[in-house]
């Protein structure tokens, strides 16, 4: 009985974890679409820059604040 209950303590936890969503880039009065152009703007600029793989969400986080832009949680 009380392996059952691990289990399924263990799977409501697992379904919890992946219902959660992706953090998402945003800045008031701009459109998702405009969102989008401008971080693949930032994404373009450091990977023509030639900087490693381990540095380059950094420096387009960088970018986006830049930019006006703040990383945001979805609520839900």
């Amino acid at each position: 009985m009380i392996k059952t209950a691990g289990m399924l303590l263990a799977v409501l936890v697992v379904a919890g974890c992946a219902s959660t969503s992706k953090p998402f880039w945003a800045k008031p009065n701009v459109s998702a679409d405009d969102t989008y152009t401008e971080l693949s703007e930032c994404r373009f600029k450091v990977g023509v820059s030639k900087i490693d793989e381990d540095e380059q969400e950094l420096l387009v986080a960088h970018c986006m604040r830049g930019k006006g832009f703040r990383l945001l949680a979805n609520q839900s």
